[in-house]
């Protein structure tokens, strides 16, 4: 079951509606190819990678249609929420650790996944890629600024993140059995009492969620 490579999972049933285009945002262009294309493209750059499963949902009308090597990425069940999608296609991981990145990175670069695969060494239960804070933060209710918040020890989540897979599929599954919130993989195994590290990453690195990143990354991404 186990070996050096390190399976991904990416969840892809999500509409994207902050969006606010037509079709789900993974699957907007960047030039000639799809979002969801140029992140599994940035993802295979890593030797380390073994299979990518894609997670869609049952009435996605674009995923078989995309130019994939499909002997490596495999289309995997949707649900009905981001970690339910995770969940499920944990089922379908035969590799040690695993790694979860969102659809909609496209920008994240070879040398921040090697880092973070570097941590799959059978010790680390968790690390996840992340990006410290350099803005001023301000506490804020009601439109009025309560405190300003240090930032000495805050970071931004990204993705990947790379976690063991028996640890994960626990962790979820407390999650979703207590009913539990979480908004990454990393705040599901902080849940079930693992310690997950940072491996420090590019702040390029950011998710796709409106129409101003988007053409951002049509810049930033060359034809």
């Amino acid at each position: 079951m186990q070996s050096s490579l390190i399976d991904v999972v990416v969840p892809a049933a999500g509409v994207g509606k902050r969006m606010q285009l037509n079709i789900p945002k993974q699957y907007a262009l960047i030039h000639s190819a799809t979002v969801l294309e140029h992140t599994v493209k940035a993802l295979m750059r890593c030797e380390r990678v073994g299979r990518i499963i894609v997670g869609v949902s049952d009435t996605d009308e674009y995923f078989d249609s995309l130019n994939f090597d499909r002997q490596r990425v495999i289309k995997g069940p949707g649900g009905k929420e981001r970690s339910d999608t995770v969940r499920e296609c944990l089922a379908l991981c035969t590799t040690e650790y695993v790694m979860v990145h969102d659809a909609a990175r496209p920008l994240i670069l070879k040398e921040d996944l090697d880092k973070l695969c570097l941590k799959a060494d059978g010790k680390t239960q968790g690390a996840i890629l992340a990006c410290a804070v350099t803005d001023t933060i301000k506490l804020v209710e009601d439109g009025k600024i309560v405190k300003t918040v240090p930032r000495k020890n805050l970071f931004r989540a990204y993705t990947p993140q790379l976690c063991r897979l028996d640890l994960l599929k626990q962790s979820l599954n407390y999650a979703f059995e207590n009913n539990l919130a979480i908004t990454d993989d990393a705040s599901a195994l902080e849940l079930s009492g693992f310690v997950v590290e940072i491996v420090e990453g590019s702040a390029d690195n950011f998710k796709l969620t409106t129409r101003e990143d988007l053409n951002m990354a049509r810049l930033l991404i060359k034809e």
